[in-house]
């Protein structure tokens, strides 16, 4: 990013320091992107910290607090808790205050959203860092996480353009790679390239656990491999496949017919045609290396 397209802010407050909000805040205070950043979360002991951290200036259990006198505010906490603050903080915000969140499902948030902020003079612009782990908590923070991930940024058609053009540099500036999506086929894509993977994950899981689980220890790498997003925090992820479940239909019966086809070439004992199933998934899977 050129000296002329950096972005900058006096005060950043991220609303639910978890692993994305803690490594957005690390790369925040690495890049020099903002003077201080100030952090709202509702757990005491997390509020200590964050407050012996080097990278948060203020902790607070106050949201109000928190997001009056910021120029930036983030919402990194479930999907079902940014719905809720948004109300809240469109009454609070300062005037041209840039909001976004980094929640992984944006239609209803960003409805919400337009709804609140349409007779502010803050903005509000959905986002969705790709980044992440099934790790969860801010112990596992880190500013590299994000680099080099995709963010899809969510803007309405009434979205400022300027602002849109700011939340884009933000995200470029943490070494990010920015696109801009509608929230309704931002949810669709979600539905096949993230939920999808993350129920097949769990379904996978929970199949193989029906066999001696003292042999399942005996596994190599491709079934940890596999399976290893099914590790993630099981509330976090009911909150979000809930949110997408009418999208998610469509993936899940073209999962189960894939099954089917598979089962049936196996019953046949027919290789060419196995052959040619998974040399049709090779060449996805080579494709997805190549885009890295």
């Amino acid at each position: 990013m050129s000296q002329e397209d950096s972005v900058s802010f006096n005060r950043v407050t991220i609303v639910g320091p978890g692993l994305l909000g803690a490594s957005i805040g690390l790369a925040l205070k690495e890049k020099g992107i903002t003077k201080e950043i100030w952090v709202y979360l509702r757990d005491p002991q997390k509020k200590e910290a964050c407050e012996r951290s080097n990278w948060c200036e203020f902790a607070t259990l106050d949201l109000k607090e928190a997001v009056t006198g910021s120029d930036l505010v983030i919402l990194c906490t479930p999907v079902t808790s940014i719905l809720e603050q948004i109300s809240k903080i469109a009454n609070w915000a300062s005037p041209e205050c840039l909001i976004t969140d980094v929640g992984s499902v944006k239609k209803n948030i960003c409805e919400k959203a337009n709804e609140y902020f349409s007779a502010c003079r803050s903005h509000f612009i959905g986002s969705h860092p790709m980044a992440g782990s099934e790790k969860a908590g801010m112990k596992y923070a880190s500013a590299e996480i994000l680099h080099g991930k995709n963010c899809i940024v969510t803007p309405s058609k009434e979205a400022n353009h300027q602002q849109v053009i700011r939340l884009s540099r933000l995200w470029e500036g943490l070494g990010m790679k920015v696109t801009k999506l509608d929230a309704v086929e931002h949810d669709i894509l979600m539905s096949w390239i993230s939920h999808l993977p993350h129920l097949v994950a769990s379904c996978l899981t929970k199949s193989v656990a029906t066999t001696d689980m003292k042999k399942i220890f005996l596994s190599g790498n491709g079934l940890r491999d596999t399976t290893r997003i099914a590790s993630g925090n099981p509330e976090l992820w009911s909150q979000i496949l809930l949110e997408n479940r009418n999208n998610l239909q469509g993936g899940i019966n073209v999962m189960i017919e894939n099954l089917q086809m598979l089962k049936e070439i196996l019953g046949k004992a027919d290789k060419p045609e196995l052959v040619s199933f998974l040399q049709s998934a090779k060449e996805v899977r080579d494709q997805l290396n190549e885009h890295r």
